[in-house]
């Protein structure tokens, strides 16, 4: 059996709602048919019902802090873990989603930060732009960063910056914990493929026996500079 860890977003459905799927995903989306496909994604359980794929078997979903069941309910192994993280780096996130308002109130960025919760704790915090306005949302990630850097969370909380979103998130929550875990629950995968189209997903397509993702895509990027500079540092 071969199966797939999906992060659908750029892959199987545009990255804009607006945009129609380009014909290389509906030519991948056929490819993967006969694979039994695990989306590892930032949406929730709601979020994948739209998306056009059958998944019937395992799901990481909300950035790898929920996994599901082949039989669609929360793992309770895997729950139990996330939310003895949560509730370590409860007053971090707390902070750190005040720190967010206060650089797009100070900045005059126009960002919008939002908390997230699950069982009552906080999970993330994601700050936006209600118009997309990138100069903006590239000054908040500046700010924020440094804020991280500087401040006393530092390695405990990571920061995303994709897909005109800023996601913070504690650092023991990430798709590569979770797909590992799922692989140790697979018993008969002859072959596993890791399938994404962003860079911070290169630690669990790692994990996969092999990995997709587009040639111009910022995974394939990312591992050019990192060769170049390898290359550069050897010179």
């Amino acid at each position: 059996m071969i199966v797939a860890f999906v992060n659908p977003a750029g892959v199987l459905v545009p990255n804009d709602p607006s945009e129609e799927v380009r014909p290389a995903q509906a030519a991948l989306a056929a490819l993967l048919s006969g694979a039994e496909l695990i989306p590892v994604t930032a949406l929730d359980e709601e979020g994948v019902l739209d998306i056009p794929a059958a998944f019937t078997s395992w799901q990481v979903l909300r950035h790898g802090a929920v996994v599901l069941t082949p039989d669609g309910e929360e793992d309770p192994a895997w729950r139990r873990l996330t939310l003895e993280t949560l509730r370590e780096r409860e007053g971090a996130l707390r902070l750190a989603f005040q720190a967010a308002q206060h650089i797009g109130w100070l900045g005059q960025l126009g960002t919008e930060a939002e908390l997230h919760e699950r069982q009552g704790l906080p999970l993330m915090v994601t700050v936006r732009h209600p118009h997309g306005v990138e100069h903006a949302l590239s000054a908040a990630e500046r700010e924020w960063r440094t804020w991280l850097d500087e401040g006393p969370f530092r390695g405990e909380l990571r920061l995303i910056g994709e897909g005109g979103t800023l996601t913070l998130l504690p650092r023991e929550v990430n798709p590569e914990s979770a797909v590992n875990y799922v692989l140790s629950q697979l018993e008969d995968a002859d072959l596993t493929l890791g399938v994404s189209a962003w860079a911070s997903d290169a630690a669990f397509l790692a994990l996969c026996d092999y990995a997709v993702t587009p040639g111009e895509g910022p995974v394939v990027g990312a591992a050019l500079a990192r060769l170049e500079s390898s290359i550069d540092e050897d010179e």
